[in-house]
């Protein structure tokens, strides 16, 4: 029987890139957060409010998200370049 990585309790994550899943704790990961009534932004701290998406802290998952367009949908909402360009600096990809 396979083993699920869910337990009572885990916060378990999915990246809104390549789909691999982690603990919220232990996981280096991106937060993008989309509040209420706002545009969406990286949240460093983890702690805002709003519908938020997780990519995997490496080049390959931000490129492909952002060749993508992925955030949006995951998001639901739009998401501007300026997002877009943020993550890849975030990564070391621009600049």
């Amino acid at each position: 029987m396979k083993k699920s990585i869910r337990n009572k309790g885990a916060k378990i994550r999915m990246c809104a890139s390549c789909g691999s899943r982690f603990h919220k704790d232990e996981a280096d990961y991106i937060r993008i957060v989309l509040p209420k009534n706002g545009n969406p932004f990286i949240d460093r701290l983890g702690t805002a409010s709003g519908r938020g998406a997780y990519v995997c802290h490496n080049k390959e998952c931000v490129e492909k998200l952002c060749k993508s367009r992925r955030l949006s949908r995951s998001l639901r909402g739009n998401v501007s370049d300026a997002l877009y360009s943020e993550l890849r600096k975030e990564v070391g990809l621009d600049g």
